[in-house]
């Protein structure tokens, strides 16, 4: 607490931070030093000894971490170096809420298997959800347990795990799902009775879509899973190459998943867009490079070709225009541009 002044009988009034202003006995009052003051007090000269025990320290602090990156090194899949800083930026965020929006060919289910290791290898992560289209439920089986041995049962009516005698989102902790199982009503319900989840992944997440028409908002059942599972877990991922869709109103739904509070609208979005960096991954094919900085993918080559055209073939060429010219017209003043 903080001595403020003397009270009549003995008495003393001190200000602490969580109860707030009290009167004690002035006889149990014993001075100690500020924050400041106390950082002073631990100053030693930079000795040689005092270098070794602080490096010791750090060693010892580290060495989980290398185990663990030692059975990553280990594992049956060459790691890429945008894999490696994508997990390190997200095992060490809170809140770990993010879109992982990489090109096609780039690894969003490597990384989350890194990301679900390392916080593993931390303590940070005992029950995990990853919910998948139905079509890729064993793709994911494969690639979590056989490549990186993380124990992943799925749940389904042909899968290790069912719902038939009790809660199995109560009693098996990692679990591997299809999107069409988990929206059916009473799954969600059991889902919600069971414990909170540390974290949740939703892949192909351009799937979970809202559609505004006029003033109305319609939710699909897989956004509505989702939108229900959110605060139903500690960390959100949702991986997808082609979040947008070409429809503004649509991707800032998919971001109101992440962190509600991050745009006020489509137009908020829109003007400030620097603000998805605090929320979205986005890597192209372009951006990949192998451990020594060579590209991965072969950079298109585009070259212009210029050749004069013939007297038929100019004529040809300015008829297509204004047939093309005169369509446009024509559905844009009957508002149908989808007519053309």
């Amino acid at each position: 607490g903080v001595f403020i002044g003397p009270e009549p009988g003995g008495y003393a009034r001190v200000f602490f931070q969580k109860h707030g202003e009290r009167q004690v006995s002035a006889s149990t009052l014993v001075s100690a030093l500020t924050w400041d003051e106390e950082v002073i007090s631990h100053v030693r000269p930079a000795t040689p000894e005092a270098l070794e025990r602080l490096w010791l320290a750090l060693e010892a602090e580290q060495l989980p971490l290398l185990e663990n990156s030692a059975t990553l090194i280990a594992a049956k899949v060459d790691l890429l170096p945008h894999q490696l800083v994508l997990t390190h930026r997200i095992a060490n965020t809170s809140p770990r809420r993010f879109l992982i929006a990489d090109s096609v060919g780039l690894g969003k289910t490597i990384e989350t298997a890194l990301v679900l290791r390392e916080l593993a290898s931390r303590g940070e992560l005992t029950r995990a959800l990853i919910v998948v289209p139905a079509g890729l439920v064993n793709n994911w089986r494969r690639e979590l347990n056989d490549t990186f041995h993380l124990d992943f049962e799925v749940f389904g009516s042909e899968g290790d795990v069912t719902d038939r005698k009790s809660n199995a989102f109560a009693k098996h902790n990692r679990l591997i799902a299809s999107i069409d199982t988990l929206k059916r009503p009473a799954r969600l319900k059991r889902i919600l009775e069971a414990p909170r989840w540390d974290l949740i992944v939703f892949d192909e997440a351009h799937h979970l879509t809202a559609y505004q028409t006029g003033a109305k908002v319609t939710k699909t059942l897989n956004f509505k899973l989702a939108e229900a599972l959110r605060d139903h877990s500690r960390d959100l991922l949702l991986l997808s190459a082609t979040p947008h869709q070409g429809d503004h109103f649509r991707f800032w739904m998919l971001i109101r998943l992440l962190n509600p509070s991050l745009f006020l609208s489509t137009a908020d979005m829109l003007q400030n867009r620097y603000r998805l960096n605090a929320v979205v991954f986005r890597r192209t094919q372009a951006d990949a490079c192998d451990a020594q900085g060579n590209p991965l993918f072969t950079r298109r080559q585009v070259h212009t070709a210029a050749f004069p055209l013939s007297e038929p073939e100019t004529k040809f060429y300015e008829a297509l225009l204004d047939y093309l010219r005169d369509g446009y017209n024509l559905a844009e003043a009957s508002g149908d541009r989808k007519s053309v």
